[in-house]
């Protein structure tokens, strides 16, 4: 069924012409006898759900899709099986444009509806050691804690690096004969001499068949393996891990370029040469990959393709027209063109099919350990092939679980590993009765935006402040540069010996001035040692007795911090670093603002 959301009715909405339903109720901007868009207003905008109702049959599952679309866009998009002749999607962001909502339900037997699979994939940072710096195993311990916790049918590993054994007892120790893991090493001794055994495989179906090294001048069992996994109905499906090369990545031409963008600087690399990165090694690992290495494994098998691994490359669903203005964008399209291999040859993204809105669900996973900068950087994959395979839900993660962030790790190494895992669950259609669990779910990360808006009042020009620190690198780091006006230039704590945190950087304002806000810019450098996590910003009128005026906790990226300052008069502005990365603390610019009069 394809309803049309009445434009009228939905751009009077959006321009708050219409009165808004109550927090307790929701507005039905479109009805029909089987399904229903269902909105309520909040910050973001209008956040919507679709709802699907019937009648619940005797034996049979309802499988419910629906897509939100505008045009060739599409904003929001689930599969849901249900049994009691209801269904409801997750809330999504509804955009300015006239959309559709395309709706099938298709009823199926019950015990016809499918097996379900958790699908993860994850790169280790050297099996869980954090590139050896972590010398104790409690990150590890705590890595097979969290994979218990994910608990995947299917877990795709990348930089195993000697403890994939050790994962595969943590993984089984305690559990039921039925419910246990096989593990593949899927790299061969030939092609690890030197940095180790890279790829793993984790399963707890079936090996049926652990596919043989393929290697010619592109790649080799480094780069790809698999094997052919059983279900329990008697179908099977194939699955493979892959990595792709790392140098000249999207990661750190992409970061710059956008800081360019977002600042109107001069580029570096045009958008054309940033594509071209793409094309040292890891088109020809693709090629390899998709148009030798796959076939030769699976021949003429139509069964679902299932595929998991790091490419190092940035995705070219995630760089549309469609989000050239989301947060950290800069305005660029980039049809990356090794992601987009994958897809031409019938892949599907699964992170990004289950959150196609790339603004609110950018799916970072690079990198959890040294920041995540300005723009989005997605180089982690679960991709899926077949007519059968429906995606359910899918989810990045990119910090501790909860009971682990009383440990000493947390600080300095927020996850297990320096990049986010995924994880999706999917259905692969025939007998069986489907999902058995909580399907997973990404958070949105922010509303839509370029960037921060500017705070509220005028800012202090340069030329009338002043900055002092107790601790910076004479020269390269002094603390007058985080109040010059330069973007390009830093405040940074002294190196290679670092003083103990906490550190302070104070700012005086000349006079006494009635404020209302200041705005904290970390460095925009790749290099994101020093950005500051923790602190508080403190106030003082005789640069003497300062008084807390707001604790601070940033995230490890590179967009400015701003605090609220109205109601305070001060002199003299201080930030008491608490924690910073990598022990120091770093700033482009202490900008503060006054009320404006």
């Amino acid at each position: 069924m394809r309803r049309l959301i009445p434009p009228l009715a939905v751009a009077l909405a959006l321009a708050g012409l219409l009165a808004p339903a109550p927090p307790a109720a929701a507005e039905h901007l479109a009805q029909s006898p089987q399904h229903r868009m269902e909105c309520d207003s909040d910050q973001g905008g209008r956040t919507c759900t679709v709802v699907w109702t019937g009648r619940p049959r005797p034996n049979r599952v309802e499988e419910f899709t629906a897509t939100v679309r505008s045009g060739d866009q599409v904003w929001a998009r689930e599969t849901l099986y249900s049994s009691t002749g209801s269904a409801r999607t997750r809330p999504f962001v509804l955009p300015e444009q006239q959309v559709t909502v395309d709706a099938t339900v298709k009823s199926l037997p019950k015990d016809h509806v499918g097996t379900p699979l958790r699908l993860m994939t994850w790169n280790l940072y050297v099996g869980g050691t954090i590139n050896g710096q972590e010398k104790t195993g409690e990150n590890l311990q705590q890595m097979i804690e969290y994979l218990n916790e994910v608990d995947p049918d299917v877990l795709f590993v990348i930089e195993g690096y000697g403890s994939g054994t050790k994962i595969l007892d943590g993984l089984n120790a305690g559990r039921p004969a039925n419910k246990r893991f096989s593990g593949v090493r899927l790299t061969t001794p030939e092609d690890y001499s030197v940095n180790g055994d890279n790829l793993w495989l984790y399963t707890k179906l079936k090996v049926e068949k652990v596919y043989p090294r393929y290697a010619d001048a592109d790649i080799s069992s480094f780069n790809l393996g698999g094997a052919r996994l059983g279900l329990p109905n008697g179908e099977h499906v194939h699955a493979f891990s892959m990595w792709t090369w790392h140098d000249l990545s999207a990661n750190w031409d992409g970061h710059e370029a956008a800081v360019q963008n977002l600042y109107g600087m001069p580029r570096t690399k045009t958008d054309q040469q940033l594509l071209e990165d793409d094309h040292y090694r890891r088109v020809a690992m693709g090629k390899a990959i998709l148009d030798k290495a796959l076939p030769s494994f699976i021949g003429d098998d139509d069964a679902p393709v299932l595929m998991g691994g790091d490419l190092n490359a940035w995705s070219h669903l995630d760089w549309t027209e469609q989000f050239a203005n989301a947060r950290g964008h800069a305005g660029m399209v980039l049809p990356w063109p090794l992601t987009k291999m994958y897809t031409d040859a019938g892949f599907t993204d699964t992170f990004r099919h289950a959150n196609p809105n790339a603004g609110r669900y950018p799916g970072r996973t690079w990198s959890t350990l040294s920041g995540f900068r300005s723009a989005p950087a997605r180089i982690d994959y679960v991709f899926a092939r077949g007519e059968e395979v429906r995606v359910l839900g899918s989810r990045t993660d990119d910090r501790r679980l909860p009971r682990h962030r009383d440990s000493w790790l947390d600080r300095p190494y927020p996850f297990y590993s320096d990049h986010g895992s995924v994880i999706t669950d999917v259905v692969i259609r025939g007998k069986g009765t489907g999902p058995d669990r909580p399907i997973v779910a990404d958070e949105p990360e922010h509303a839509p935006g370029v960037w921060p808006a500017t705070p509220a009042g005028t800012p202090v020009p340069p030329a009338e402040l002043s900055a002092t620190a107790s601790t910076y690198k004479p020269g390269a780091g002094d603390p007058g540069r985080a109040v010059d006006g330069d973007l390009t230039t830093d405040f940074h704590s002294n190196y290679p010996e670092v003083p103990a945190q906490p550190h302070f950087i104070t700012v005086d304002l000349g006079r006494v001035r009635e404020l209302s806000a200041v705005r904290f810019q970390p460095k925009l450098r790749y290099d994101m040692n020093g950005t500051i996590l923790e602190g508080v910003v403190q106030a003082s009128d005789d640069g003497t007795a300062f008084r807390d005026v707001e604790r601070v906790e940033w995230p490890r990226m590179t967009a400015p911090n701003d605090v609220d300052l109205r109601g305070v008069s001060a002199r003299y502005l201080r930030l008491r670093v608490d924690y910073g990365m990598g022990g120091a603390s770093a700033l482009a610019e202490i900008i503060p603002y006054e009320i404006s009069r």
